[in-house]
Parts: C-alpha cells; sequence; structure tokens
C-alpha cells in the first residue's frame, strides 16, 4: 500500500487512503475550501498549482483529465478510492468540495443559527458525502464525511449549478 504522504506512489489511491487524506485536508484547513480540496488533488497530482475555488472550476472544466460526472455516480466511484472535486463559482467566493468515499445518506439533519434561533435543516432526499471546509459560518459547508454533498448550498436551486469532475488518471492533459 503506497504512503498517503507520498503522492510519487504509482498504485491507485483506495477509499480509505482518499478518507484519510481528505481528513487531513479538513484539519488542517478549516477555514479554506480551496486549500482543503488542492491538498486532497495533490495526492493524485503532486504538482497541482494552488487555486481559489472559483480558478480551480474555470480549471477543472477546462482539463481533459478531468471529466463532468453525474451525482447518480459519486458515491460508488469515490468509494473506490476516484478523486471528485465538486465547485460552484460565485461573487465574490465560489465553493469547492471533495465527495467523501461511503453509502449515500439523507441532506440536512444538523443544527444551525438564524436569526438568532437555533434550527435543524430538515432532512431530504439521499446523498453521497462531501468534504468541506469554509472561511463562512454555515455549519452545512463543514463536513468530515459527516454531511452530503448537497448540504454546504442547502438550496436546490444553488445545488442544481453545482458542477462535479471525476480525476481520470488516464487521461492526457
Amino acid at each position: 500500500m503506497p504512503d498517503i504522504l507520498n503522492p510519487s506512489a504509482t498504485e491507485p489511491v483506495t477509499a480509505a487512503q482518499l478518507k484519510q487524506v481528505a481528513d487531513e485536508a479538513y484539519e488542517k484547513y478549516p477555514g479554506s475550501c480551496s486549500h482543503a480540496v488542492w491538498h486532497v488533488i495533490k495526492r493524485y497530482i503532486p504538482d497541482q498549482e494552488y487555486r481559489t475555488a472559483n480558478s480551480l472550476v474555470a480549471f477543472l472544466k477546462a482539463d481533459k483529465r478531468w471529466k463532468e460526472t453525474p451525482v447518480s455516480e459519486l458515491a460508488e466511484r469515490a468509494s473506490r478510492g476516484e478523486l471528485i472535486v465538486g465547485g460552484l463559482v460565485t461573487q465574490p467566493n465560489g465553493h469547492v468540495i471533495v465527495v467523501y468515499p461511503g453509502a449515500a445518506k439523507p441532506a440536512g439533519g444538523y443544527a444551525y443559527t438564524s436569526g438568532g434561533k437555533s434550527q435543524t435543516m430538515r432532512a431530504r432526499g439521499m446523498y453521497p458525502l462531501a468534504m468541506s471546509t469554509s472561511l463562512g459560518g454555515w455549519a452545512g459547508a463543514k463536513s468530515k464525511g459527516d454531511k452530503t454533498i448537497w448540504d454546504p448550498w442547502a438550496n436546490d436551486g444553488k445545488f442544481a449549478e453545482v458542477v462535479f469532475w471525476r480525476l481520470d488518471t488516464g487521461a492526457a492533459k
């Protein structure tokens, strides 16, 4: 098994290794989604340069190694150790996440504060898990695999605009 801290290893990354590097990213970069995602990408592409969320989304759209992937495939692919990044461009800061290995679960169900009142986000649908960090205070945007890919946006309209890309390690730049 390759060392998770040795990005020169050539064997495929396993789901356990993806979880480990995503957990590292969550702990190391709790206030920066783009740094956390970059940390994970570097496990697969060691020379990947850092990009902010909006710049990273533009890069993923243009780079032939990244293939747009439907939500219906995300949980299974991440559970095989495939790297999948989701993102949405917004101004001034977009948001990016990594799909976390594991079985899909209902979105919502977590506590948040709105207007000074503590509330619970209603549970809804089944979604793949996410690793997400954020400079903002939204509870749904902070996940170490305990929330879903829907929760950072917590809005069907916004979530419909999120795009997911999987890294195709066999594709040329």
